[in-house]
């Protein structure tokens, strides 16, 4: 596989991930953004040389 067909072929594939992420649910969407929230501020709070614009930080508790 030469470099033109790598590049064809990764952008084909990126395409297809990016149209089945957007005809995710909004509600499954939600989920996702808390999880990445959660995450970092995990990583903050064990991360003391992690910058954060806020002291106190907190995830929402949403139940679907």
């Amino acid at each position: 596989m030469n470099n033109s067909d790598y590049i064809s072929q990764l952008a084909k594939s990126k395409n297809s991930f990016h149209l089945r992420r957007a005809n995710v649910s909004f509600e499954e969407k939600l989920k996702v953004i808390i999880e990445l929230q959660k995450l970092d501020i995990e990583m903050s709070r064990t991360n003391r040389s992690r910058k954060t614009r806020n002291k106190i930080m907190k995830v929402w508790e949403i139940f679907f």
